[in-house]
């Protein structure tokens, strides 16, 4: 099978020229993109697809793609846009991470469960009386 993102260069050259062109951060990790690094590079940007061309995700619509760093898009995989969400936030609350390679690590500890997150739910209240 071919891969759907060369389906219709034209239209994903276009969506990459405009991701870049917009400077935007790593939407998993947060962190500035450096967009001149050189592809196959764990730093070099790439364009993900938010709902994940291997779910049906659309490879060409603006709304469903997002930049990332190529480690948290390998990181990332499959996984559906809400449980990234998720463990990212997860992960950043801890404490500032100084790049997007030491985020993929925290991650994959905490999915391992080898990082543990306070997880506070909105019934739990706290007083400093």
């Amino acid at each position: 099978m071919s891969n759907p993102r060369r389906a219709n260069g034209t239209r994903r050259t276009a969506l990459l020229r405009r991701m870049r062109a917009e400077g935007a951060p790593c939407w998993i990790c947060r962190m500035p993109i450096d967009y001149g690094i050189a592809h196959g590079d764990p730093l070099a940007f790439e364009c993900d697809e938010l709902n994940p061309v291997s779910r049906g995700g659309s490879p060409f619509d603006p709304e469903n793609t997002a930049p990332a760093h190529a480690c948290c898009n390998n990181w990332r995989g499959n996984k559906s846009e809400q449980l990234t969400r998720a463990i990212a936030d997860a992960v950043l609350s801890q404490a500032p991470l100084s790049s997007p390679l030491e985020f993929v690590r925290a991650a994959k500890l905490f999915e391992k469960g080898r990082m543990t997150m306070p997880f506070i739910s909105p019934a739990q209240t706290t007083t400093d009386w």
